[in-house]
């Protein structure tokens, strides 16, 4: 029997997309290269989160870091701020000449992800809106002019609920938040970008098109799911990703990656996880993979996650080969590190 023309057609475009996706070839591609920094998480695992801090920048050599402001951090007391905290960081990556994209808001990288004070979470609509904006606006004003901060990024993957939504956390609270700091870097004789995130593998990329200057993306290659176990996401070359960011920059002028899975995945604190069940989504030979998967991204930038556990590894299980993967990495990218 002949197939009806229609079935060619919708075969024609399958391939053509398949062959869009999925099909070329590795090569590497010049970009900048960061870590994601969270001193609750450091602190979490027993760690003195300025001590893994310095010895992010002074032995492994990063110069790009994501630092969360977190509210919970910044606001414990209705009106009273204190910056002591995320200042310190501040301080000590600019002392190192390095740069720093500064998370605002209520949902930010790290669980809970969901930052919110406990006074104010029975707030009401009205009052938690005025609330959070104040928190977005003293942040932004103390440390506007600090040498550190390159750009913003305001809320982290607010579209992706799947594990985490923030009540009172509205998107057009989000967007209140985006709207206000972009006008605050439009004031200025050199504007710094303001960006925010999505999920790499469930958002199209453009959920925040109009209202941030561009989008980092989260990117996982071995996950645990609660149905099937590990899943390894072996099938997806870095290309995917790359014409994934094409279409998406026909709506937003950046897209980098701001979450590049270089940890375990676990529904449980890594501390109370086995090593061996730790492997399973990342031991060191994945590690070694994932880096070279990093560098075949044809994308401006790729912002690590896990340098807390690469740290916690060395000094507390006498498993340093993360770290000194790590190390080897960083310091032949950034040429200029003593």
């Amino acid at each position: 029997m002949k197939m009806p023309s229609y079935k060619y057609i919708a075969l024609g475009i399958f391939l053509c997309i398949f062959a869009f996706f999925f099909l070329g070839w590795p090569s590497e591609y010049p970009k900048q290269y960061g870590v994601t920094w969270s001193a609750p998480y450091a602190e979490s695992l027993g760690l003195n989160s300025m001590e893994g801090l310095r010895a992010t920048l002074d032995d492994l050599g990063v110069k790009r870091f994501r630092i969360p402001a977190y509210w919970t951090d910044i606001e414990r007391v209705q009106g009273i701020y204190d910056f002591s905290r995320v200042s310190e960081q501040l301080d000590e990556i600019a002392k190192h000449d390095g740069q720093v994209i500064l998370a605002l808001g209520a949902r930010l990288p790290r669980w809970p992800e969901c930052w919110v004070p406990s006074w104010a979470e029975s707030m009401n609509t009205d009052d938690r809106r005025e609330a959070q904006l104040a928190y977005i606006q003293a942040t932004y004003n103390v440390l506007k002019d600090h040498p550190a901060i390159f750009a913003w990024q305001i809320e982290n993957e607010i579209n992706f609920t799947l594990y985490a939504q923030c009540g009172g956390l509205t998107k057009d609270l989000a967007r209140a938040e985006m709207r206000w700091v972009r006008t605050q870097e439009s004031k200025r004789a050199q504007p710094r970008p303001v960006y925010t995130s999505e999920s790499g593998e469930f958002s199209t990329w453009i959920g925040w098109a109009g209202e941030v200057d561009g989008v980092g993306v989260s990117l996982y290659r071995s996950v645990i799911s609660p149905w099937i176990g590990v899943v390894r996401y072996w099938f997806v070359p870095p290309w995917a990703y790359d014409r994934k960011a094409i279409l998406a920059k026909f709506f937003v002028d950046e897209v980098f990656v701001s979450e590049f899975q270089m940890e375990p995945w676990s529904f449980f604190p890594l501390p109370n996880t086995s090593l061996n069940d730790q492997y399973k989504t990342l031991s060191h030979e994945q590690m070694k993979r994932n880096f070279r998967y990093a560098q075949q991204l044809r994308m401006p930038a790729v912002d690590f996650w896990g340098v807390e556990w690469w740290y916690w590894m060395k000094i507390t299980q006498d498993r340093p080969e993360f770290w000194n993967t790590a190390r080897i990495f960083f310091r032949q990218k950034n040429i200029n590190v003593k």
